[in-house]
Parts: C-alpha cells; structure tokens; sequence
C-alpha cells in the first residue's frame, strides 16, 4: 500500500514534468524517481525515496525563483 505522502509528491512531480524515460529503464531522466513503466506514465515513489523527491522539487522551485529574480533584474 502506498502512503498518502508518496501519492502527493508524486503527483507534484507528475504536475512538475512528464517521465522521461530510456525506454529500457522505468527511471525518470529528469528527476531521478521511478515510472510506471519503462516508457513513462506517472512517477511511482516508494517510501524510503519521498524525501529525496520532496527535496528535488524544493530545489527546482528555489532555481525557478532565483533565474525569474535575474531576469526581472536584467542578467
């Protein structure tokens, strides 16, 4: 069974990006979590990788706010 907390940021990953996958391997290029499948779907998190999942999206978002920060100030 699959915790509420993995099927959340999951679905933030899936909201994030789509899996991109090599087609052999159900790792998503991207960010690192596992797929479905091997050609993609949804991202599949297991309990014992939701952190490191959670902290890949924190740091995205904490990327997206300093590139808009640079842009807004012209760099």
């Amino acid at each position: 069974m699959t915790s509420p907390e993995c099927l959340d940021v999951a679905a933030l990953l899936d909201e994030h990006h789509a899996p991109e996958t090599n087609g052999r391997i159900p790792v998503c290029h991207t960010c690192g979590a596992r797929t479905e499948g091997p050609h993609g779907g949804h991202h599949v998190l297991q309990e014992d990788r939701v952190n490191r999942s959670a902290e890949w999206l924190d740091a995205q978002t904490r990327m997206r706010a300093i590139a808009h920060s640079q842009a807004q100030r012209g760099h």
